[in-house]
């Protein structure tokens, strides 16, 4: 996958997908294998913004059980499966408990019921060998004392049920991997590429004024359907350009922050009740959050509040970190949490359809939108995607390039991004590629160091080593606490597109994901990069001076 700019002038394009979060690269993959010619651009990062700030979740619509939405309950199903399949690498089991209480909308009646719905949906898992317990299962106060003691340190919870959700081990790779399957179906794609303009021929849109942010270079984009998929920008950028609005117009935004902690439960996630109102039609309470074993560490989300700021100034705030940490030690007083627990911090934005928007009232849309901006007389050529969800990203996807399909006039071109894996993702046996993965890599490759290039790359880990083949020094970790080794920050640069430092230590590796991985490694990576990008002393140091600013100052670092 190399950036390749003047591939952009070579041809019109049947569809250029502009923003490559989630929703923007299955677009675009799902265009590629349906045989149209893609181009997909973003102007910073691919999965930089939203995609990258979630609890990493592929859950399958519990919530939405609890607003009577069962068709988004089995359509969220559905799509955390299909997940599963392309990218098994990148996905895991995780069994959460859902604390049982002493009250009516909290106690186990209510909660058996609303269980045995949703394993009738489609949500149950069936027990394997070592496999999670399947979910309904009720453990009393006894048995959650001895799985999960914490839970029973008071008197608040008097058992709790299993829940199986999917989570991600990196929802950064999940996008890279959508995008790096498209390029291998023969889309163009490329990050640090602005659109400054649309091209128009009368009402009709036929491409994009195109900036490379680099080198501030302009250039055409010409593309016979454009499709905006730029998630938070998305409203903002069809006002601009003056293409129509979207069915149900965007009237604010959430901003989502999550907290990375030391361990707090290591084999099961939690569902923690706090004091904060939920929209739910048949709830228990309060709203939930989340603490999820995740690489050794809790991560804790989500944060809810109102966002008024400008979405490129998206920042969690003391006050989101000590609101998280509050829910948690009341619900959890055991866990003594403070401040100085938190490693590493994060936060991104939920586009909101909501007349009111209710502070501190988790308002996130529970459909996605796909807007053909012609048929509602707006530009014509022009089509506006609005995820939801990371779950259910393939599915709107689908809906979009099929409405592309018909404006083009490919009416019998048929799906196939439910089944076909991605870069990767044609893994059988992980067991015997970790082996064969320490056999290659020799010592410096340790049980964890495999185990980490399995989920982070699946099959493509054997590419990550062919570079390290070459020097032993290679295979040798980053930093002490972090799996990474050096090979993947080449690989990073020469196959994924990496082109600022940030996007090696946050999005293609696991490096800065849990919190500062020390000044010694931020410095091998630029050397790194510096050598394989030709960057000079100066850049090198700028580059490290905004990968440093992008961890949180309120933060204690470690």
């Amino acid at each position: 996958m190399n950036r390749a700019l003047t591939s952009f002038n070579r041809t019109t394009f049947d569809v250029l997908v502009v923003g490559a979060g989630i929703s923007g690269a299955c677009i675009a993959h799902d265009a590629a294998l349906r045989g149209l010619s893609v181009a997909l651009i973003d102007r910073d990062d691919f999965g930089g913004a939203t995609s990258s700030a979630s609890s990493k979740l592929l859950h399958g619509g519990i919530r939405h059980l609890q607003q009577l939405r069962l068709d988004k309950v089995r359509e969220s199903i559905r799509e955390r499966d299909s997940l599963r399949r392309v990218g098994p690498h990148l996905v895991r089991w995780v069994p959460f408990l859902i604390p049982a209480g002493g009250t009516v909308r909290s106690g186990r009646a209510l909660l058996s019921c609303g269980l045995g719905a949703y394993s009738w949906l489609g949500g149950a898992v069936e027990p394997g060998r070592g496999g999670p317990l399947p979910t309904g299962t009720y453990l009393d106060r006894p048995t959650l004392g001895q799985l999960a003691p914490a839970l029973t340190e008071s008197t608040r919870f008097t058992g709790a049920f299993v829940l199986n959700e999917c989570h991600l081990h990196s929802s950064e790779r999940m996008t890279i991997a959508f995008v790096k399957t498209a390029a291998a179906n023969g889309a163009v794609v490329a990050n640090y590429v602005a659109v400054d303009g649309l091209l128009r021929d009368g009402r009709r849109v036929v491409g994009v004024r195109a900036r490379d942010v680099e080198t501030d270079g302009a250039f055409p984009i010409r593309a016979r359907v454009t499709v905006n998929a730029a998630g938070p920008w998305l409203a903002d950028m069809n006002d601009r350009f003056s293409v129509g609005a979207l069915g149900r117009p965007v009237s604010g935004f959430a901003l989502g922050a999550h907290i990375v902690t030391r361990e707090l439960l290591a084999e099961f996630a939690v569902a923690l009740p706090t004091r904060r109102p939920s929209r739910a039609l048949v709830g228990r309470g309060g709203r939930h959050v989340f603490v999820i074993p995740w690489r050794g560490l809790s991560l804790i989300g989500t944060s809810n509040r109102p966002f008024r700021g400008h979405p490129d100034r998206v920042r969690p705030t003391a006050h989101d970190v000590a609101g998280l940490v509050s829910d948690v030690n009341r619900a959890l007083p055991s866990a003594g949490l403070t401040r100085a627990d938190a490693r590493h911090a994060f936060a991104g934005l939920y586009p909101l359809t909501a007349h009111h928007i209710a502070p501190d009232v988790y308002q996130g849309m529970t459909d996605y939108q796909v807007v053909d901006h012609a048929r509602h007389g707006g530009a014509d050529g022009y089509v506006s995607a609005l995820g939801a969800k990371y779950t259910t990203a393939r599915r709107l996807a689908e809906r979009a390039t099929t409405v592309v399909c018909a404006k083009l006039g490919y009416h019998r071109v048929p799906c196939r991004t439910h089944d076909t894996p991605l870069v990767g993702g044609d893994l059988t046996d992980p067991a015997d590629l970790r082996f064969r993965l320490r056999a290659r890599g020799g010592a410096s490759v340790d049980d964890a160091t495999a185990d980490a290039l399995v989920r982070h790359f699946g099959t493509e880990a054997h590419d990550v080593l062919d570079d390290a083949a070459r020097s032993p020094l290679r295979t040798r970790r980053l930093a002490p606490d972090r799996e990474t080794i050096e090979a993947e920050v080449r690989f990073a640069v020469r196959r994924e597109m990496a082109r600022q430092l940030a996007d090696v230590v946050f999005r293609r590796t696991g490096l800065g994901t849990v919190g500062h991985p020390g000044d010694l490694c931020l410095e091998r990576c630029a050397t790194i990069m510096a050598d394989e990008l030709g960057w000079s002393a100066s850049y090198r140091s700028e580059q490290l001076q905004r990968t440093r600013a992008r961890f949180p100052t309120l933060l204690q670092v470690h």
